[in-house]
């Protein structure tokens, strides 16, 4: 070898080297970056085995990739008792994030709940659909659960596969049914569009059928949940989520199968929005960054069975399947106008309470 090739290959691998270091000390300084950032985020969200599956799969990946930020997680029994959670502390918030149904973030965004993200420190924003970014980017849808019927399989040889099957008389007082909450005001449109009728201008079919379906009920509040009663063999049929008991039944045996009525679903939109006024807001933007980006979601749907909004993440037809049932309940699948059912939402339930609950 020559002198001129050897010098060649030495200044070749001092390239190497210079570039390798620079590299490596690029990596360092990120390190550096993501420790040094300090915080707590405060979170307040659903309850259950979404609580537990939220901070396994994304707020301690969250932590373990920003140590210096602390996040807690608060349970809420609902988006109702959320909201009055927020609207109570609006003027000194203890809250910095908050995981809502979207009809409930419509409402919260029309009494300022909210504060309006700002898209340099939540880039993730620039892969959610438009349909996502709600009034301004004060809240982002970030998943979306489908309401299905779930079935205890020791005692259901023949799965329901219709929501016509919900009157049948053999489940009669074998139903569990908790529908004061969003899960009725998502339950009306589907046995309206059953019925042939639209929600915008009716509800009045809907409400017919729950009072058809109410006989087979034998509880209307499910204690300690629609899961557990199932799972138990206290009930045969529950009217609950999809995602929860998808991970159940993969994680308890499989006690907790689930039917995806054939005439499609709606898919729960939940959001996420940074309070208004919160005294976190730098990190807690960090961390709403990391919950829309196609990581978590992409985690979330493949351990949880939550349908991902992140327009970067796709699904495996199997997992699709999990979510959003066969091919025929997919191409059925219905959306709903959030905006006329969050102003539709507390007088739908009052119905629901009034006339089909109290009355049986």
């Amino acid at each position: 070898m020559t002198i001129r090739m050897q010098n060649g290959i030495l200044r070749i691998l001092l390239r190497a080297g210079i570039i390798a270091a620079g590299l490596a000390a690029f990596a360092g300084a990120a390190q550096a970056q993501d420790a040094s950032i300090k915080g707590t985020v405060n979170v307040v969200g659903f309850s259950g085995v979404f609580a537990d599956n939220y901070q396994k799969f994304i707020i301690a990946a969250f932590k373990e990739k920003y140590p210096g930020i602390e996040v807690t997680y608060q349970q809420s029994k609902n988006s109702a008792e959320t909201l009055a959670l927020l609207t109570l502390q609006q003027a000194d918030p203890k809250i910095d994030v908050a995981l809502i149904d979207v009809s409930v973030a419509i409402k919260a965004n029309k009494s300022g709940i909210f504060a309006k993200l700002d898209p340099a420190k939540v880039p993730s924003l620039a892969e959610m659909p438009d349909w996502a970014r709600l009034d301004g980017d004060k809240a982002i849808a970030f998943s979306q659960d489908n309401l299905a019927i779930l079935y205890n399989t020791d005692n259901v040889k023949e799965p329901p596969t219709s929501w016509n099957d919900l009157t049948d008389p053999k489940y009669k007082g074998k139903i569990a049914a908790k529908l004061g909450d969003t899960r009725g005001v998502i339950l009306l449109p589907i046995l309206d569009k059953l019925k042939g009728a639209d929600y915008k201008d009716t509800v009045d079919p809907a409400i017919d059928m729950l009072k058809e379906i109410a006989p087979n009920v034998s509880t209307w509040e499910p204690a300690p949940d629609c899961y557990a009663v199932v799972q138990s063999g206290e009930v045969d049929l529950s009217i609950c989520w999809n995602g929860r008991a998808q991970y159940l039944h993969d994680t308890q045996g499989g006690k907790i199968a689930v039917a995806a009525p054939k005439e499609g679903s709606i898919g729960q939109t939940n959001t996420i929005g940074l309070v208004e006024n919160s005294r976190n807001a730098e990190a807690a933007q960090l961390f709403i960054n990391y919950a829309l980006g196609t990581e978590a979601q992409a985690t979330f749907a493949e351990k949880s069975f939550y349908g991902p909004v992140n327009t970067k993440v796709t699904l495996t037809d199997a997992v699709a399947a999990r979510i959003y049932g066969s091919k025929e309940a997919q191409a059925a699948q219905m959306s709903l106008d959030w905006n006329f059912v969050a102003d539709k939402y507390s007088a739908w339930i009052q119905r629901i309470n009034r006339e089909v609950i109290a009355l049986n």
